[in-house]
């Protein structure tokens, strides 16, 4: 089997310093909410380390409360997804779309469908009523809209499945970002940190590009680290590395090593922008650019260790770590013109 290449990324993460605190709530809640029934799925849950994951990227959160609410959430909807990738729900579109209506009724108005008593409806009634009495309004509204993003992607991903079609790379650079949850990752920062950057801001072609830019970067890594799980499972609709094998018509060592080489030539892209971005910048695009760097950076390290995506023995040696180098450090665009426009930013 082709080994995992290693991902260029000279961004430091670190821990918030209360992430055992939030680790303990999580689990906690977990029980509360019955999403460990039986022993062995209590382990693998608790294995992937959502709170690890959401104290790496919203670090410099005050307190647990954020934290916590985001830790707990993540945890229920990653159980949802594995429903949604190899579990009964994989080839029902339909009821994907209509579970997701329902979630996102519940998750825009916390007194919708009162009456329904499915955990994942709990869950989420109980964290976005949490985070509204917590974050701005603007950011949980954020977070709340980037929820049909996640589940239209998701659907999407599915319906594929269902046809037995594979996506051509062009489908994937479209479809991918959604089904990934990449805008969400973004927003619960905001919410754990209680930030809302004005979309004014947001709407600036350079941080508009730089902000999709972090997006593919969590996509690119998250695919490349969760290949071998989605490979055994067959469930590769959605990973850039089987796009790419088909795209280029080559092996898998070779796709993995593409892959690779895009998300280093992305990530030398991000680098630049930011770096030309925050020299105009004031405080609160200041810290939207910190918010999207430890993003970056926090995604790359919790895919080293995640059980999610190595499902290895605790205290072996991860299966990728962090290139000194780029693969591929160009500055210029990349042939794919769904990406490319973000290279135009530069200059």
């Amino acid at each position: 089997m082709a080994a995992i290449p290693p991902l260029f990324c000279p961004i430091p993460s670190s821990l918030h310093p209360d992430h055992e605190a939030v680790g303990k709530s999580t689990e906690l809640w977990l029980d509360t909410m019955g999403f460990t029934g039986d022993a062995e799925r209590r382990r693998r849950l608790l294995a992937i380390g959502a709170h690890e994951f959401v104290c790496r990227i919203a670090r410099d959160a005050e307190g647990t409360t954020g934290l916590e609410l985001v830790s707990q959430w993540l945890c229920s909807m990653l159980t949802l997804d594995d429903e949604w990738d190899t579990g009964r729900l994989s080839r029902d579109p339909s009821r994907v779309l209509t579970i997701a209506a329902t979630l996102l009724a519940v998750i825009n108005s916390t007194h919708s469908h009162p009456d329904e008593d499915d955990r994942y409806v709990a869950s989420v009634r109980d964290v976005f009523g949490r985070a509204r009495a917590w974050a701005p309004a603007l950011s949980v509204k954020r977070w709340a809209d980037s929820q049909l993003e996640s589940f239209l992607g998701a659907a999407t991903i599915v319906a594929y499945r269902s046809e037995g079609r594979p996506m051509t790379l062009s489908e994937y650079l479209t479809v991918g970002p959604l089904d990934r949850g990449s805008r969400s990752c973004i927003e619960i920062i905001e919410v754990c940190e209680r930030t809302a950057i004005p979309q004014s801001q947001l709407d600036s072609p350079r941080v508009h590009a730089l902000t999709e830019a972090a997006k593919f970067l969590v996509l690119v890594s998250a695919d490349v680290y969760s290949f071998r799980r989605e490979d055994d499972h067959g469930a590769l609709e959605s990973n850039i590395v089987d796009a790419l094998q088909r795209h280029l018509g080559c092996g898998q060592e070779r796709a993995l090593l593409e892959a690779a080489a895009l998300h280093d030539r992305t990530m030398c892209l991000f680098l630049r922008l930011a770096d030309r971005t925050s020299r105009r910048a004031g405080a609160e695009l200041r810290r939207y650019i910190t918010q999207l760097s430890n993003l970056v950076s926090g995604n790359l390290e919790w895919g080293f260790t995640s059980a999610r995506y190595t499902e290895r023995v605790p205290g072996t040696l991860p299966v990728a770590e962090r290139a000194e180098r780029p693969a591929d450090g160009r500055l210029t665009p990349p042939p794919y013109p769904e990406i490319a426009w973000w290279w135009d930013q530069l200059w």
